[in-house]
């Protein structure tokens, strides 16, 4: 996480803008003050709709129309530094200073975009050179004794901060730095007590927070860091550091809400910084908004297509968040052809090259799983419907054959077949495809003891008191085992006496 602790100049936009829409074209065609007043004028809008570069193209053609224009070639650096292209924003920077040699914004400024470059060293000699010709700047001496710390040369900051305390007893800016650079040599306590010493001398110095937190930080004390960072915020809500540092921190705690909004004021006030915008796609990413995170790592790999950093960051974000493993394989194989050959066998591009596929496979294979899953439950849920609307048939069966034969059959099975049919009527009535299976075994077991008493009721002898069957009609057989009467005039049996008056039997 990186720290900075300059004096931090913003640009003046000198000059009375006009209401101008020059378009710079042949220098010898262009107006340098119109030109400049249009950049100023575009510098002025609100934060989030700044177009730098487009304020840019007006104060490269002011200064292309007239090469001495200082200002012009000083907000020439600011617009390219905010656009994110340092190496113009030093050029340009440098050109102010040689336009005018005691223009103290641009020399500040070169130094801080100097050490921001890496240039650390070079950003001492100017600001050295500056100092010798004003002792009496402060100020001057704060960003040397900066670029000092920056430039890893202890020994000489040491002394510029003796100077500087020596001149202003209680100059927070020197305690400050003193603090940093404790901090750079691994020396915590001191970097401790130096800070605090610059807060027991002002306690609104956001910069002072935000160097007290970050040697918490070093000294794994991350909640008291948090506690520093949020009052360097609450103290500067644009506070590019202090920002920056609350943001990563919490990243790192996984609370995206708040490294998001504390990412989004670095990135608004210095686009230039990749940090603070790496930071801020992993915050959108975890926030949901990956298209959001997408497009921003897009316009990045545009820029540093190797940064390293960067290229893996958007190459998990398509593996892991979007599935899009293509993108994810280009991202990854684009980086290895910008490097030319510049990778070793053993890279850990080459490892992240086989996870992106191995990722695809296996997401492949979770499709397809999640895919037999949705047909199986499709197809037990296409059963469980047909299961209840069989069941709701039975129901319907069971109920009129209780009604019908509510005499006949015995109390025990209507008391079964009552109590199953409060269970199971509600499953029907829910649509409960999960229970239906439970309770059709039931159903089935009292819809057999229904079934088999109806069918014993039809086949019961008359009621007690039951008409009585009708006689048969007249010519039919008579019923089966009763003897036919006598025919008229037939003989009697034999050995029975005659009847009526025949002839007696002989004696």
């Amino acid at each position: 996480m990186r720290m900075s602790f300059s004096l931090m100049f913003v640009v003046a936009l000198a000059g009375c803008p006009k209401s101008s829409d020059v378009t710079p074209t042949d220098p010898s065609q262009v107006n340098p003050k119109e030109a400049f007043s249009a950049g100023v004028k575009i510098l002025q809008a609100e934060p989030a709709k700044r177009d730098y570069s487009a304020a840019l193209v007006q104060f490269e053609a002011a200064t292309a129309a007239d090469p001495s224009y200082a200002k012009a070639w000083f907000n020439a650096g600011y617009a390219a530094e905010k656009s994110g292209d340092l190496t113009k924003a030093v050029s340009y920077y440098q050109k102010a200073v040689q336009a005018k040699t005691d223009y103290t914004s641009a020399v500040f400024n070169l130094g801080d975009a100097l050490k921001r470059a890496g240039k650390a060293s070079e950003a001492v000699t100017v600001l050295t050179d500056y100092v010798e010709k004003h002792p009496e700047d402060l100020n001057a001496r704060a960003n040397l004794m900066d670029a000092q710390v920056a430039a890893k040369s202890y020994d000489a900051a040491i002394l510029q901060g003796r100077e500087i305390l020596l001149r202003d007893a209680k100059n927070v800016g020197a305690y400050r730095n003193l603090s940093a650079l404790y901090f750079a040599q691994g020396n915590y306590a001191m970097s401790l007590l130096c800070g605090e010493k610059a807060r027991t001398l002002s306690d609104t110095d956001p910069g002072t927070y935000n160097n007290i937190g970050v040697t918490y930080l070093a000294k794994k004390e991350e909640a008291r860091a948090l506690e520093e960072f949020k009052t360097a915020v609450k103290m500067d809500p644009g506070n590019v550091q202090a920002n920056l540092n609350l943001g990563y921190l919490a990243l790192n705690s996984g609370d995206y809400g708040l490294a998001l909004k504390s990412l989004e004021a670095v990135v608004a006030a210095d686009p230039s910084n990749l940090d603070a915008q790496l930071g801020y796609a992993v915050a959108l990413r975890g926030t949901g908004e990956l298209k959001g995170s997408e497009e921003l790592y897009d316009k990045l790999l545009k820029k540093h297509p190797t940064h390293r950093v960067l290229v893996f960051n958007a190459s998990t974000l398509h593996e892991k968040y979007t599935k899009n493993f293509s993108k994810a394989k280009k991202i990854l194989e684009d980086y290895q052809k910008a490097m030319a050959g510049q990778v070793a066998p053993n890279d850990e591009l080459f490892e992240r090259l086989k996870r992106v596929v191995d990722s695809e496979t296996a997401e492949r294979k979770r499709k397809e799983e999640e895919e037999r899953k949705v047909k199986e439950a499709a197809e037990r849920k296409a059963r469980a419907e047909k299961l209840l609307k069989d069941m709701d048939a039975q129901v319907k069966k069971m109920e009129a054959d209780l009604q019908k034969y509510a005499s006949c059959v015995p109390a025990e099975v209507q008391e079964i077949a009552m109590m199953v049919l409060e269970q199971v009527k509600p499953v029907i009535a829910e649509n409960d495809d999960s229970l239906a299976n439970e309770v059709k075994t039931f159903l089935d077991d009292a819809s057999g003891q229904l079934d088999a008493a109806v069918a014993a009721c039809s086949a019961a002898p008359p009621a007690e008191g039951a008409a009585p069957p009708a006689p048969p009609a007249e010519g039919t057989a008579p019923p089966a085992g009763g003897a036919a009467p006598p025919a008229g005039g037939a003989a009697p049996p034999a050995g029975g006496a005659s009847v009526g008056g025949g002839t007696p039997p002989t004696p």
